[in-house]
C-alpha cells in the first residue's frame, strides 16, 4: 500500500507536468492528462468540457507563464483534491492582448490505470 507522501509527490509531479504542457501548448499531451468528463470552470464562470478546453489551447490562447503557489493536497484512495494559488499570464491569439491571472484553483484528480488525470478544475478570484 502506498503511503500518503508518495501519493502527494505523484500529484505534485502530475501538476508540474500539466503546467509544463500548457507552456508548450502541447494539446496532445494535455489531452492525455485530462479525463473525458473534464469540467474546467474559468474565472468568468464559463465551463468548458475536455474538447472545448483543448480547442482553446490549440486555437484561442497561449500561456506565457504558469506558476503554482503552495498546494494543499488531500488524497482519498483513487481521488484527490488539490487547492492552491495559480498565477499565469496568457495571450489571446485573436487580439494579441495579454492577461495576468491570479486565482485560487481547486482541482479534482482521479487515478486511472495510466496515472493521475484531471477531472475538475475550478478557478476563483482570491479575496
Amino acid at each position: 500500500m502506498e503511503n500518503e507522501a508518495d501519493v502527494v509527490a505523484q500529484l505534485r509531479a502530475a501538476e508540474r507536468a500539466r503546467c509544463d504542457v500548457l507552456m508548450r501548448s502541447d494539446v496532445t499531451a494535455l489531452g492525455r492528462m485530462l479525463r473525458a468528463d473534464l469540467a474546467h470552470v474559468h474565472l468568468n464562470g464559463t465551463v468548458d468540457g475536455r474538447s472545448d478546453y483543448l480547442a482553446g489551447l490549440r486555437d484561442r490562447f497561449r500561456f506565457l507563464s504558469v506558476r503554482r503557489g503552495t498546494l494543499n493536497i488531500r488524497a482519498y484512495g483513487n481521488t484527490a483534491v488539490m487547492i492552491g494559488e495559480l498565477i499565469q499570464r496568457t495571450r489571446n491569439l485573436a487580439t494579441q492582448s495579454e492577461q495576468d491571472i491570479r486565482a485560487v484553483t481547486t482541482q479534482v484528480w482521479v487515478r486511472e490505470t495510466e496515472g493521475w488525470k484531471l477531472s475538475t478544475c475550478h478557478n476563483a478570484v482570491p479575496v
